[in-house]
């Protein structure tokens, strides 16, 4: 109960709101979408948005491999060049599907 309570005044104190929202890990959804054409230079990030960390560059002409899309329909969940899972905007500027389940 007592770390409920420091917690909350910490949070009202140093406004960590928007830090406790990070951790938490994004919602995903499933879509028959299996692949986009890279159309625009376009950033790749560890997160669906523009606040995390861009780890690498899609290039225009590229295929790339999609895992999942953002609850918002905004991002693409993607394969990551170097392994794992990561994020990509899937505004049709920067991206068009070319495969699906």
């Amino acid at each position: 109960m007592m770390r409920r309570l420091l917690l909350a005044a910490a949070i009202a104190v140093f406004g960590l709101t928007p830090l406790l929202a990070h951790a938490a890990p994004p919602a995903v959804r499933g879509t028959p979408v299996r692949q986009v054409l890279v159309l625009a230079p376009l950033n790749i990030r560890t997160g669906p948005g523009t606040h995390f960390h861009v780890v690498g560059r899609y290039h225009p002409g590229q295929q790339v491999a999609v895992t999942g899309i953002s609850d918002d329909y905004n991002w693409w969940r993607v394969r990551c060049p170097r392994g794992g899972t990561c994020w990509i905007s899937a505004k049709p500027i920067y991206t068009l599907p070319i495969a699906w389940r």
